[in-house]
C-alpha cells in the first residue's frame, strides 16, 4: 500500500482526524504528508492536527489530541453526556494544578484541579464524530457545577439535574460521593429532594 493510500485508510480509521504522532507511528513521511497537504487529500487543522478534507473538524478530539492531560468538564461535560442543548461557547477542560501549556488554544476555558480531585471520576464517551474523549462522569460533574467557583448559570444547573434525574441510568450513590469531595452535599439533596 502506498502512502497516499495508507493515509487515506488511517484517516478513516479515525473519523477523519489524525494527529502528527499518528501519521510519524505508521511510517508516514514528512514529505508524504506534506505531499497529502498539496494534493488537499489533509488539511492541518492546529498545530500536529489534521483532518481528512472532506470532513469537518470533530474539535472535541482535536482539542484532546492537543492537550493530552485535560479532562472535559462543566458546561461541556453536561452538553456531552445530553445533560444540556446548550453548546458551550468555550469548551470547559480541566487540567491538574500546576500544568501550564504557554499557548492554550483560544477555544478553551482552562480549569486547574488538585491531583486528589483531578483523576477521579474520568470516564471516556464518543464525540459526535465517533472519536474517544475523555470527559468527566455526569454524576461528578452535576456535583462540581454547584461550587460557587465554577459559576455555573442556576438554569443551566436546574434542567441538568431535571435530565439526569429521569434517565432509568444514574448512580445516585455516585452523585453523593462526588457531593461529598466538593463540599456542595446540602446543595446536591435540595434538588434530589424536589426531583425525585
Amino acid at each position: 500500500m502506498n502512502q497516499q493510500a495508507l493515509i487515506k485508510k488511517l484517516a478513516g480509521d479515525h473519523n477523519g482526524t489524525l494527529t502528527h504522532n499518528q501519521l510519524i507511528n505508521n511510517n508516514i513521511s514528512s514529505y508524504n504528508i506534506n505531499l497529502a497537504l498539496k494534493s488537499g487529500l489533509l488539511e492541518r487543522t492546529r498545530p500536529g492536527i489534521y483532518q481528512e478534507s472532506d470532513t469537518t473538524e470533530d474539535i472535541f478530539y482535536s482539542l484532546q489530541q492537543k492537550y493530552k492531560r485535560g479532562v472535559y468538564s462543566l458546561e461541556t461535560a453536561l452538553y456531552l453526556w445530553n445533560l444540556s442543548d446548550q453548546y458551550p461557547f468555550s469548551l470547559d477542560m480541566t487540567f491538574p494544578r500546576g500544568y501550564n501549556h504557554a499557548n492554550l488554544d483560544l477555544d478553551i476555558k482552562a480549569h486547574y484541579q488538585i491531583k486528589s480531585l483531578q483523576d477521579i471520576g474520568i470516564t471516556e464517551t464518543k464525540s459526535f464524530n465517533g472519536n474517544t474523549i475523555k470527559v468527566y462522569s455526569p454524576e461528578r460533574t452535576l456535583a462540581e457545577i454547584l461550587r460557587t467557583v465554577n459559576m455555573v448559570d442556576i438554569e443551566i444547573i436546574t434542567n441538568a439535574y431535571k435530565t439526569w434525574a429521569k434517565r432509568s441510568k444514574k448512580d445516585i450513590n455516585a452523585l453523593m460521593d462526588f457531593a461529598e469531595k466538593f463540599k456542595v452535599m446540602d446543595k446536591v439533596n435540595s434538588y434530589l429532594e424536589v426531583l425525585l
